[in-house]
């Protein structure tokens, strides 16, 4: 599954449906300030450093950093969220295509650095940064070429809870750029939302419904549906408003069950379902609205399929999770 999430990436009709998260973590420390290699960052944080926790284990910075490229979608989208213009962005195309939560937006002036499987290190070292942020996994081939470029932290996005992790990623950037009370602020508006949205519902008279959400794509001429667990950050967004996930497959490191349209019946019988797909590229308007499978399943027969906008990014940052409660908020007219 990962390979395939990976491979996705590419295409050009599927990268909406790609899951640009982070990496396993590991416990090395990855780099310190330029100058001062091979420090810990505990050793200096009586000093005054920034000491940030990573995958990779402490990364130490003398000051809190300007000039930052970021090689992964979430974590471009948290600079932003924290007011930081990065210096280069790994694929400015495909991240202002998917990457649409308000606020979210890439500023001018962020130089496009290449591919986040592959980026330019030549463009890269060329920006001069005094900070790179990474998917660990995915920049572990060119990890130490990137270090001699510029103190590096590696953040992992599928440690559970992913929500939990997503946020303390958040904090751990903040820091880094000093803009600590920022974070505070951007997650704080996530539990008001899902509040919002609970209180909402309530007085709908659909408190506590159940939902499924998944993401419908087209590989290899197969449409399929990823399927979220509550072991994904989508679900547990959802969650904080009182709904409940009526998917109860079981998930791989994602918290993602894939399945075609047959799989889709082992969703619960009174869900809402709830999706994601891309315009040119959505089955279930497409190959699944005519398979008899799909129109006898629950949701279907009670008309209560539901889509969100297209570039809702289901394993984002905290701008998309706060778009996933409004979206949500707007599929279920209230």
């Amino acid at each position: 599954m990962r390979n395939l999430v990976r491979t996705l990436a590419t295409g050009s009709a599927v990268l909406a449906l790609t899951l640009a998260v982070a990496g396993c973590g590991g416990g090395d420390t990855v780099g310190d300030a330029a100058g001062d290699k091979g420090g810990k960052g505990g050793d200096k944080a009586a000093g005054g450093a920034i000491s940030v926790d990573t995958a990779q284990g402490k990364v130490s910075l003398k000051k809190a950093a300007t000039k930052v490229v970021a090689l992964e979608w979430t974590y471009t989208e948290e600079l932003v969220a924290l007011g930081v213009t990065p210096a280069g962005n790994a694929d400015n195309k495909g991240y202002g295509t998917w990457v649409t939560a308000e606020g979210a937006a890439l500023p001018q002036g962020v130089t496009d650095v290449g591919n986040r499987n592959e980026p330019s290190l030549e463009k890269i070292r060329a920006l001069q940064p005094d900070l790179i942020v990474v998917d660990n996994e995915r920049s572990a081939a060119n990890l130490k070429q990137l270090q001699d470029i510029a103190p590096v932290l590696a953040f992992t996005y599928t440690t559970k809870p992913q929500l939990d992790t997503m946020k303390k990623n958040f904090g751990e950037l903040a820091k880094a750029v000093g803009k600590t009370n920022e974070a505070t602020a951007v997650t704080g508006r996530i539990d008001a939302a899902a509040a919002g949205l609970k209180s909402r519902l309530e007085k709908a008279g659909k408190g506590g419904l159940t939902y499924a959400v998944g993401q419908g794509f087209t590989a290899n001429g197969t449409s399929s549906v990823r399927m979220l667990t509550d072991d994904a950050i989508a679900p547990q967004v959802l969650n904080l408003a009182g709904l409940k996930n009526g998917w109860t497959g079981k998930g791989d490191a994602w918290g993602m069950t894939t399945v075609g349209v047959e799989g889709l019946t082992a969703t619960a019988k009174d869900a809402t379902f709830l999706y994601v797909a891309a315009a040119n590229d959505n089955p279930f308007t497409g190959t699944f609205a005519k398979n008899p499978v799909w129109k006898g399943l629950g949701f279907v027969k009670g008309q209560k399929v539901q889509p969100l906008d297209p570039g809702t990014w289901l394993f984002g940052g905290p701008l998309s999770a706060l778009q996933i409660l409004d979206e949500t908020g707007k599929a279920l007219k209230v």
